[in-house]
């Protein structure tokens, strides 16, 4: 059955070997600069949006459908700045967004199936370990999962209940223990994100399928796969402490 899978895979998605995520079908899209001033939060201080800007259209149900799947993923860089999600100060992650496609359900069907269902994420607070190449980050803690169904089409912001502390220098990354149309093509030579996945393990069918995402805190994983053109569709709401 496996077998039959992944040749239906390389069948449907020849592209996807390429990116190394599964695709289905196009959409694409703008430049974006990383992080914009918000409305004020509680302390009175502006809140700091990462991944603020313009974003690209999500893919979907156009070809090839975009999807990012089984894996823990940040945006490495943009046209217009490096480290879109990294803090830039001491405060509390109090929200985050996420753009979403709307696949067909004959697209939805085949992403359940490879990917599992429903389709869900989460935020992820992430610190480097020094001197790591490919680098290595150590999970330091993350939100609650939210299933994607009834948001798909949209682009919906997640407040939380509990803020997620942060110190400079933490990456914000997405976690999709299953999958998410969260994803676009931009036509950036220079942007790029990083994967939780092990360096020459990026590519095939096989290697997606056995990806897991990074959901254990304290957990230390290498983020050994870049792709080059595409960015995550998510944005993380900053409040600065004091």
């Amino acid at each position: 059955m496996e077998d039959s899978n992944q040749e239906r895979f390389r069948r449907l998605n020849r592209p996807a070997l390429a990116l190394g995520m599964a695709l289905l079908v196009v959409g694409f899209a703008c430049l974006l600069p990383g992080i914009s001033s918000g409305a004020k939060g509680q302390s009175g201080q502006a809140t700091v949006v990462l991944g603020a800007g313009p974003l690209p259209a999500p893919a979907c149900p156009k070809l090839p459908c975009l999807a990012v799947g089984s894996v823990t993923g940040f945006q490495a860089r943009t046209a217009a700045t490096n480290l879109p999600f990294r803090v830039p100060e001491s405060g509390e992650i109090t929200a985050w967004s996420i753009s979403l496609a709307l696949p067909s359900n004959r697209q939805r069907s085949f992403f359940n199936g490879f990917f599992g269902s429903p389709p869900e994420a989460r935020i992820a607070i992430l610190r480097r370990l020094p001197r790591t190449d490919p680098p290595r980050y150590k999970l330091r803690r993350q939100s609650p999962i939210r299933v994607l169904t009834p948001y798909l089409g949209q682009r919906v912001r997640f407040g939380l209940d509990r803020a997620l502390p942060v110190q400079p220098g933490n990456i914000v990354a997405l976690t999709v223990p299953t999958w998410a149309p969260a994803f676009g093509v931009t036509h950036a030579a220079k942007s790029a994100w990083r994967a939780s996945r092990h360096e020459g393990r990026c590519r095939s069918p096989k290697d997606l399928r056995r990806s897991r995402p990074q959901q254990l805190p304290g957990s230390k994983r290498p983020y050994g796969c870049r792709y080059r053109g595409y960015r995550l569709l998510y944005t993380a709401t900053l409040a600065p402490q004091g």
